[in-house]
């Protein structure tokens, strides 16, 4: 980011090129798992994977910083139907045994990815220009899309189906409000600033609308009915609790690494490289566990895994001045093997738990409800984190902090050396003890939402694959799973 802003401008823009991305890339993605149950999985990953190389094209090329942001959220566009439609491809061509397998490989890949991307991007920086880590997904986006139309077959039935254009349009526009009011609160308006609070309210307000039209609509675009599933409906529910874990962690832990203890932005994130260690390590393990004891087990192992990591965070930052490397390592390949095994688990429960013709929607809901469920967490811990903040530094009068924007505007100097330099060697320490404090309670926070999602996963009914046959290729279309398959729950 620093080279792009060298060489379009724009500094005070330079969020949104997250944030862009983050809204539509998280917005679309109940759209592309309907799409994928209406039109097929081929079709809508052909779809997004066009629109996602374009988008990275035209990042490539843009000329300033708004450009880029527009481009960012085309390329958004795309993303949000590649990992939802893929993970309902290997649901659709395996049978629950195989599918295990194969779907604990493809998280494994997905958590390889993780670490590579962000050294192959230092590389590119250094030796190239920022523009290639855009058009560099130009040629893989172009041979994914021939292997897909090259190989996957499917026997989609063709059915008539009334397009639920208000639905999509309600649910886009309530979650982009709800969004835009978690990723710009507390950053660019006060949590209790018109702007946030009408946001908030619009996006109450069309969800109420969505849930009703959905409710009359003859072919919803988000078929409620399958959430009453118990399998489907307590998957989602412990997927949004355990983003808290997840992006509380990955959020908050950099900010102790460069605030509290100093480290450099590159050490403070290589602080985090063994949760992408410890994520695809679990999930190869755990497509073998699961079929030996089933996905309860599994997602409850996960889950508790989170729980320790989490409590051992907590233990670390009230017991040491400073967190020793080793202390990181471990929390966070313990967090990154926990979320290995219970991401795995929900998925193979959802997706066995319903037909092909909800496959898709439903296995897109669990990435969704993530994403939001850690960003309101995130939310939730930015305002402990803001309020304590503000409570120590109110006591150090040599500070002069007596808003939160004063307040957030010191933890801000106190990540970039140049700036916590400039608040006097005296005083950097008590501003570090202040930051703290305030991450301590954030720290409190993520340990709640592991045990509350630990305690939520046993009423996950356990799906049991022993005994299930070899991998069959499911017919597209047919009323009931592929051979092999477990029948699924009724709703």
């Amino acid at each position: 980011m620093p080279r792009i802003v060298g060489a379009l401008g724009g500094f005070s823009m330079l969020t949104w090129l997250v944030t862009a991305y983050m809204l539509t890339s998280t917005a679309t993605i109940p759209i592309y798992g309907k799409l994928a149950d209406l039109i097929g999985r081929k079709r809508t990953f052909i779809i997004g994977a066009i629109i996602f190389v374009v988008g990275s094209a035209l990042c490539g090329m843009a000329g300033s910083m708004f450009q880029l942001i527009m481009f960012r959220a085309l390329q958004g566009l795309g993303a949000g139907a590649i990992l939802p439609v893929v993970q309902t491809i290997l649901g659709d061509i395996f049978s629950p045994a195989e599918r295990a397998r194969f779907q604990g490989l493809f998280s494994s890949v997905f958590g390889l990815s993780a670490m590579m991307g962000p050294l192959l991007g230092g590389i590119i920086v250094d030796y190239f220009t920022w523009r290639w880590l855009f058009y560099i997904n130009l040629p893989l986006g172009i041979v994914s899309i021939y292997t897909i139309q090259r190989n996957l077959h499917e026997k989609i039935e063709r059915r008539q189906a009334q397009v639920d254009y208000l639905g999509a349009i309600l649910l886009t526009v309530a979650i982009s409000a709800l969004l835009l009011a978690l990723l710009t609160g507390g950053v660019h308006y006060p949590w209790g600033s018109p702007v946030i609070i009408g946001m908030l309210v619009a996006s109450v307000v069309l969800f109420i609308w969505f849930i009703g039209h959905e409710q009359r609509h003859p072919d919803p675009m988000m078929p409620l009915h399958i959430f009453r599933v118990p399998t489907i409906g307590v998957a989602n529910l412990v997927t949004f609790v355990v983003g808290g874990v997840m992006f509380g962690t990955s959020v908050y832990l950099p900010i102790w690494a460069q605030g509290v203890q100093g480290y450099s932005a590159t050490r403070s994130g290589l602080s985090l490289l063994w949760l992408s260690i410890g994520w695809p390590l679990a999930s190869a393990f755990g497509g073998r566990f699961i079929i030996k004891v089933g996905t309860r087990p599994a997602a409850m192992l996960g889950l508790a895994l989170n729980a320790v990591a989490s409590a051992g965070l907590v233990y670390l930052s009230h017991n040491f001045a400073e967190i020793p490397q080793i202390g990181f390592a471990v929390v966070t390949f313990v967090i990154g093997a926990g979320m290995g095994f219970n991401t795995l688990a929900f998925i193979l429960s959802v997706q066995s738990a319903t037909t092909w013709e909800y496959r898709g929607v439903a296995t897109a809901s669990l990435q969704f409800v993530r994403t939001l469920g850690g960003m309101v967490w995130v939310a939730v811990m930015g305002a402990a984190l803001n309020l304590t903040l503000l409570s120590r530094l109110r006591s150090i009068s040599e500070l002069g902090v007596s808003t939160v924007a004063e307040a957030g505007q010191l933890a801000n100097n106190l990540l970039d050396p140049r700036m916590r330099a400039a608040i006097g060697e005296n005083l950097v320490g008590l501003a570090q003890g202040a930051l703290a404090d305030g991450l301590r309670v954030v720290h409190w926070v993520v340990l709640l939402a592991a045990v509350l999602s630990l305690a939520l996963t046993f009423l996950l009914p356990n799906q049991d694959f022993r005994g299930e046959g070899a991998p069959q290729e499911a017919e597209a279309g047919e009323g009931g799973p592929p051979p092999g398959e477990a029948q699924p729950e009724k709703a």
